[in-house]
């Protein structure tokens, strides 16, 4: 069986950010922007679990203007920098 790895990917102007298997010398574009995406970390296996998410639905929440799936512990949003009220 052949498993690709995951990896974070970045878009350098609008900061936006996705989870994706990768391979060496493919170009990957954010579907919304059309940008190109680079990638930027290693998505590091965890536990055996019926998610396939990185982080779990329960530890995320939607900013509350561009409607990105960010962590609960996040202050500001990465994608367009709203500050987010407290839980």
């Amino acid at each position: 069986m052949n498993l690709q790895q995951l990896y974070r990917m970045r878009a350098p102007a609008s900061g936006r950010e996705a989870i994706a298997p990768a391979e060496p010398g493919q170009i990957y574009r954010d579907r919304e922007t059309g940008e190109e995406m680079f990638p930027v970390a290693m998505v590091l296996p965890l536990a055996p679990s019926a998610s396939s998410l990185p982080r779990s639905p329960e530890n995320l929440r939607a900013c509350r203007r561009c409607d990105q799936l960010i962590g609960i512990d996040v202050s500001d949003c990465p994608y367009c920098g709203l500050r987010q009220g407290a839980l």
